[in-house]
């Protein structure tokens, strides 16, 4: 056994050399301090921000797979006896993702919607690329961007009261597809 395998390798941490009295202790820390108090704040504001980061991908990972989904039956087409009927259930199923869409549309109402683009728009993607498919096979013609827009507005009741919410999200599809970007305060 050499000299280095029985050294145990252990090296020294610079504050190992201080005696233990200078060490600075937590506990000299005044949780009710101004500065603590802000830091508090900023952990709170963090972690729900986090948080519904990650409710939106999640709720983006299940558009994309209700997506393909509808996608893989759209694609059985030609060999089912009745086309009807498979449009029939892939609309089913697209009226399940567009409820999806709503929820991330409640998740980003009054946020900067900039910060949870990145969580959004693989299923974004996989949406247009399903609704898309869709329309073709129904009217052998490509289907527009408005008139994917048009299909995210949803109606809700507030107080008996009958609103209009668009998901607003036309601005992460245009940026998912390369359309557009931000000029003069507006989306192109």
């Amino acid at each position: 056994m050499s000299n280095k395998e029985g050294s145990g390798g252990f090296r020294k941490r610079k504050h190992d050399n201080f005696p233990h009295n200078q060490r600075r202790e937590g506990k000299d820390v005044n949780s009710s301090s101004p500065v603590m108090l802000a830091f508090k704040s900023f952990q709170q504001e963090l972690d729900a921000r986090h948080d519904k980061y990650e409710r939106l991908v999640k709720l983006s990972r299940d558009i994309t797979v209700e997506s393909k989904r509808t996608i893989f039956l759209l694609h059985r087409i030609t060999s089912a006896p009745d086309m009807e009927d498979i449009l029939t259930e892939s609309e089913i199923k697209l009226d399940g993702v567009r409820q999806k869409i709503f929820q991330v549309a409640q998740e980003l109402s009054g946020e900067d919607m900039h910060q949870f683009h990145r969580a959004i728009t693989t299923g974004l993607q996989e949406y247009v690329e399903a609704v898309s498919f869709q329309h073709f096979i129904k009217t052998r013609s490509l289907i527009s961007m408005d008139e994917i827009n048009k299909q995210l507005i949803f109606t809700t009741e507030d107080n008996g009261k009958e609103n209009k919410t668009a998901a607003g999200i036309a601005y992460h599809l245009q940026r998912a597809f390369g359309g557009g970007g931000w000029h003069g305060g507006r989306a192109t």
